[in-house]
């Protein structure tokens, strides 16, 4: 039996694509891109149908939805901290800075890349050093 290694990343899911394609507002777009970079939590299926509104031809998060269902989520508290900041930027609400520190290096990364995004930044490097 012979293994091959395909380096090729698996093709996004269709529901990331949609979500891409959303014309969302900058803050959806922020978010939207947060829960792909992080990829975990988007994949799951609960979490999609949760979050995700799918029509015939587009999708969209419905974030009102996302946060009234949150805590019956089952969430590490890493995880719970990651949507509190996601769902702070997409509609608006304050968040507690304390919230980052249950994240880990990997979501940090994701949170301190989409802040600069929002300042409009885009020339600051968010990651691990060579």
């Amino acid at each position: 039996m012979t293994v091959h290694h395909d380096p090729t990343p698996p093709a996004p899911a269709p529901v990331v694509e949609r979500l891409r394609a959303w014309g969302a507002g900058e803050l959806d777009r922020i978010a939207v891109t947060m829960l792909i970079e992080e990829h975990e939590l988007l994949a799951r299926p609960a979490m999609q149908r949760v979050l995700v509104v799918q029509t015939e031809g587009s999708a969209y998060a419905d974030w009102t939805h996302l946060s009234l269902r949150l805590a019956e989520m089952e969430l590490s508290d890493g995880e719970y901290a990651f949507m509190e900041v996601v769902l702070a930027i997409a509609l608006g609400r304050h968040v507690l800075l304390d919230r980052v520190l249950p994240l880990g290096e990997r979501r940090l990364a994701v949170v301190l890349r989409a802040l600069a995004a929002w300042a409009g930044v885009d020339s600051l490097a968010v990651g691990v050093r060579s």
